[in-house]
């Protein structure tokens, strides 16, 4: 039997409605996310799942006001994680985290507190709003290379993820992302301007750092439970620290690197804990044809939710024979 890896997705993930079939018809999924929207309120006086779910929302907006979007995406991503744990039994060995991904894969891996990441990640959202210049993120469809070619890009900007030979993500701030799409449109190149408000992975969050760090120093962090591959080192990390949280948000992202590595030791049965099935479609281009790994997407916009759990465990049970 491959080994279970659930996989955790950050910033431009998110999206509103995020899980609502699960929250209407799943019980253990709806009473995780309301213990947590508890703890929500209990820390800020308002409601995650009010702005989320309810009639606050505005489904044609964009879902990118980080006081909300740091704790939903924790919130849906940690309880479809129990979920799977708990009513359909699948247990990960590995835990593996893109950007903000990565606390949700701690808090899952048992090294934190849900509880405590959950409100720390809500105090991150002040501090970064706070002192963080506005910019965003690009993610391009293109060889990375051209990065390396084009001044405009290597000067103003930070290369935050090479997720394949060709697709990357770049991180600037607001008056550069407009010099960069006009720049793409004139070449014709495919690009996807991210739902994030703030340059992440770049030096331009640089400013947040005594104030994040110090957040995170009130944390406890046991041993893991499940085995917690680092997102941003491409390698097992045994220990967490407030110092590795933030180069989580400030360091480049190696997810992809990150697979490649796990397909080293073998094959695995990746299942994608993200809400819009990114981490699957990372997957997708990054496993050789040749890999005999598996991997299940669960959540997406399109509401397949009951229907991908289902496939879920008509996967697991073809590998248990």
């Amino acid at each position: 039997m491959p080994d279970f890896v659930f996989m955790f997705a950050g910033h431009g993930s998110q999206y509103y409605n995020m899980g609502a079939m699960l929250y209407h018809s799943n019980v253990f999924f709806r009473n995780t996310i309301l213990h947590l929207d508890k703890e929500v309120r209990n820390h800020t006086g308002t409601s995650v799942v009010e702005y989320l779910y309810g009639r606050r929302f505005n489904a044609e907006g964009v879902f990118d006001d980080i006081r909300y979007t740091n704790p939903a995406l924790f919130m849906v991503q940690y309880a479809l994680a129990r979920l799977l744990q708990e009513e359909l039994l699948v247990k990960p060995d590995y835990v593996l985290g893109s950007s903000v991904g990565e606390m949700v894969a701690a808090a899952v891996s048992g090294m934190v507190s849900p509880a405590d990441m959950l409100t720390a990640m809500i105090d991150q959202a002040r501090i970064i709003e706070r002192l963080c210049t506005r910019g965003g993120m690009i993610s391009i469809l293109a060889d990375p290379a051209i990065y390396e070619q084009e001044p405009l890009l290597y000067e103003n900007t930070t290369l935050a993820a090479v997720d394949h030979k060709g697709h990357f993500t770049l991180a600037a701030d607001d008056r550069t992302l407009l010099a960069v799409r006009l720049w793409l449109d004139s070449h014709e190149i495919s690009y996807s301007q991210l739902p994030v408000r703030y340059p992440f992975h770049s030096p331009l969050m640089e400013p947040a750092r005594g104030p994040f760090i110090r957040i995170m120093q009130q944390l406890r962090y046991s041993v893991p439970e499940a085995t917690f591959i680092s997102g941003i080192q491409s390698a097992p990390v045994y220990q967490l620290d407030a110092d590795y949280f933030w180069d989580v948000v400030r360091e480049p992202i190696a997810f992809s690197a990150a697979i490649e590595r796990l397909e080293n030791a073998g094959p695995c049965f990746y299942i994608d804990c993200s809400p819009s099935g990114s981490c699957s479609n990372l997957l997708t281009k990054t496993l050789s044809p040749a890999s005999a790994s598996v991997k299940q997407v669960i959540m997406s916009p399109f509401g397949q939710e009951i229907k991908h759990l289902q496939a879920l465990l008509q996967k697991r049970q073809a590998y248990s024979l």
